[in-house]
């Protein structure tokens, strides 16, 4: 079994790229942003001017091949782990075409958090179920 991913339609700009033509790393980390965004203001049905109930607080990605510019990603975005009062996200980066050729790997960790209040409190049941929701395990079928 596995579970469904939000996919996150990436088109690499000119500007993305660096000097050798491919996509500079930190911009990685942007394309990591914009694809928990999407998911999040998605699965909780806020408008985007409206601020999450969390925030970002640890990043990471891995390289794994080259993409340029004219490329389309595709992100794939899961909740993975469930906190006290954070949870974890991975992100894999795939080109957007046949070949389907993972680009990088990114990881994410977030915390609940009260802008008023300025402070933490624990993952709701409500966001969980509704993550479990939107990311159903998908049965796998096996060659007959």
């Amino acid at each position: 079994m596995t579970q469904k991913a939000y996919e996150t339609p990436i088109d690499i700009r000119y500007r993305d790229t660096d000097s050798m033509g491919h996509v500079s790393s930190p911009i990685y980390y942007d394309y990591m942003q914009s694809a928990y965004l999407e998911y999040m203001h998605d699965l909780l049905k806020l408008p985007k001017s409206e601020k999450l109930p969390h925030i970002m607080v640890k990043t990471s990605c891995d390289y794994v091949s080259q993409a340029l510019y004219g490329d389309h990603l595709v992100v794939l975005s899961r909740v993975t782990k469930f906190g006290g009062k954070s949870f974890e996200m991975q992100h894999e980066m795939r080109l957007g075409d046949a070949d389907g050729r993972v680009v990088a790997n990114a990881a994410s960790t977030h915390v609940m958090f009260d802008y008023e209040k300025q402070a933490t409190y624990p993952v709701p049941d409500e966001f969980k179920t509704a993550v479990a929701a939107l990311q159903e395990p998908i049965a796998m079928h096996e060659p007959a």
